[in-house]
């Protein structure tokens, strides 16, 4: 095999391992942001339980606040019905707003002791959300540094070692084949290919018998009549 083309060969199994590592890394991106995502909707979960609840009390007072006004009513109209000089109609019309705020009033006071039943059981959802976030979230944390940790690792490690080690290979390259290597990169992962069975390895046509012959002579770079791939026989 010619050297600039067994140089080539070199240079493009460190970029496949280059490819590897990178798709470790986005990996590891992926599931990072995942469990960024799991605590962020957790604490949202609590924080819509706390929202919840706040809610139910504001609705609470508002509905204790009118069951007062209209007790102030009652007794206000009873009243003028006990002490007011009065028609009889007058008399009528107290009794029957009495009777319907009476009736306005239970209502209000059935449903206030639902909301009470209600504030109760989302205070104590909330209580039990808090008490569980706390160690969910540091298993979650801990998670997310550990994988942080290794994207790190891996860096600093296998992706540092394998980029200087594909700078060496391409700073020993030939400047002509390093040039039609990178080229033919853009368009193909394997831009260099051996032949099999005499086709081309990357588009797998049959090439020609002169083709062949010129790349087992080991001469110069030869490219594949069909889709230009760096050709070399092993």
């Amino acid at each position: 095999m010619l050297s600039a083309t067994r140089q080539l060969v070199d240079l493009q199994e460190v970029d496949a391992k280059l490819h590897e590592v990178a798709a470790h890394l986005d990996r590891l991106a992926g599931v990072r942001r995942q469990i960024e995502t799991r605590i962020a909707q957790e604490r949202a979960r609590v924080a819509g339980l706390r929202d919840a609840l706040q809610r139910v009390e504001l609705d609470s007072r508002a509905r204790n606040l009118e069951v007062d006004e209209l007790d102030m009513h009652i007794r206000a109209y009873q009243e003028r019905l006990d002490k007011g000089i009065i028609s009889f109609k007058e008399m009528e019309d107290l009794r029957l707003k009495i009777a319907s705020e009476k009736t306005r009033m239970s209502r209000l006071e059935d449903d206030a002791l639902a909301t009470m039943a209600a504030i109760e059981a989302s205070r104590a959802e909330l209580a039990q959300a808090q008490v569980d976030l706390v160690p969910l979230e540091a298993s979650l944390q801990e998670q997310a540094a550990a994988t942080a940790r290794e994207i790190s690792a891996t860096e600093a490690g296998r992706l540092a070692e394998l980029r200087a080690q594909r700078a060496r290979l391409a700073a020993e390259a030939a400047p002509y084949a390093l040039a039609q290597y990178e080229a033919l990169r853009s368009s193909f992962p394997n831009p260099v290919v051996p032949i099999d069975h005499g086709s081309c390895g990357g588009c797998k046509i049959r090439i020609s018998a002169n083709t062949s012959e010129r790349v087992r002579a080991g001469r110069e770079i030869v490219t594949c009549e069909h889709c230009s791939r760096i050709l070399f026989v092993h």
